[in-house]
């Protein structure tokens, strides 16, 4: 048995390119669920976040058989267009750069506090539809537990330092300062609610949009107000700042719409993959807009010292990976 993998990111693909295969826990479901009906694939499991979406396959006989393209198919997508920013790796590589994702060191903010917590919620998700078998499962579980060494051990952040809404946060303050601002924060997932506990924190008034203005329903931090989504607009028109991220796939601010406001926020910060905010809005005159790949760290990768004692944890935990497989393919 085989574990290969394709994927783009950050450092292959810009923006524009990696929200055409950015997929929500839903979309997953049926593009592995596509992979799943070949004969030759016995597990599989897929990556999908604002830096990168990659999948993984547990493979007797891959032939030449080309993930990414098959992908491109699903997607409905021109594969001679798009395979070039995709890297396929071989099995121990593979193992390498999971472990390095899940640990943050491959992200565009060194140590990303979301991501091993996103690669365990790729895993649980393949396992409760019975997508994985135990190569995925194993690759996947070691990989995570070299992941936590690294970050115990090497990555010493403290909390939220490593997050998008952090450095999200910290580019508006760079920019004005927040104290006594009006924020709007369009989501109320993970990343919507540490975004407004952070302008919370920095003593903004903020405003947090909600599906359904039922407050209660949904994690909010109290002191933060609330909108029913669809009245948006109307605190947009009043705020300083302005944060987005949320799911959808389609703009959560369009231009036709945002140009009837009498006034426009100074700063807009978009969080999300595929993005929330229509391009073009960052065009108009006093307003300022940036997406997630305006808020890396300039220096994304960790020192020699460090990296060589990274690599020294990956190279330990797969030792272990291939110990096991060598016992289970002998028990065979």
């Amino acid at each position: 048995m085989k574990i290969l993998m394709t994927g783009l990111d950050y450092k292959s693909a810009e923006l524009a390119v990696r929200e055409k295969f950015a997929v929500t826990k839903e979309r997953s479901k049926n593009i592995i669920s596509a992979y799943m009906d070949l004969p030759f694939v016995k597990g599989c499991a897929i990556i999908s976040t604002c830096n990168r979406t990659e999948i993984y396959i547990s493979t007797q006989d891959c032939r030449q058989f080309n993930i990414a393209e098959f992908l491109c198919g699903i997607l409905e997508l021109d594969a001679g267009k798009y395979i070039p920013y995709f890297t396929q790796r071989n099995e121990k590589e593979t193992f390498s750069h999971l472990c390095r994702v899940a640990a943050g060191i491959d992200s565009q903010i060194l140590g990303d506090d979301q991501i091993i917590t996103q690669v365990r919620e790729s895993l649980e998700s393949s396992r409760a539809n019975n997508f994985t078998d135990s190569y995925i499962e194993k690759i996947f579980g070691t990989a995570i537990k070299a992941a936590k060494e690294i970050k115990t051990n090497i990555i010493v952040r403290s909390a939220h330092v490593a997050s998008a809404p952090y450095k999200a946060v910290e580019k508006i303050k760079s920019i004005i300062p927040i104290a006594g601002q009006k924020a709007v924060v369009i989501g109320n997932g993970q990343m919507g609610r540490l975004t407004a506990e952070l302008l919370l924190n920095e003593r903004a008034h903020v405003t947090v949009t909600l599906r359904e203005y039922k407050k209660g329903v949904v994690l909010v931090p109290d002191e933060a107000e609330t909108i029913g989504y669809s009245k948006k607009y109307d605190v947009i028109e009043t705020a300083q700042i302005v944060v987005s991220a949320t799911t959808s796939p389609h703009y959560t601010l369009r231009y036709e719409d945002f140009i009837k406001l009498n006034n426009m926020p100074e700063i807009i910060v978009d969080l999300a993959v595929p993005r929330d905010i229509e391009p073009s809005i960052g065009e108009l005159p006093g307003v300022s807009l940036f997406t997630i790949d305006d808020l890396g760290d300039e220096n994304s990768s960790l020192p020699d010292d460090k990296m060589v004692l990274a690599e020294q944890i990956i190279e330990k935990n797969m030792q272990n990976y291939y110990k096991w497989r060598k016992n289970k393919e002998k028990i065979k």
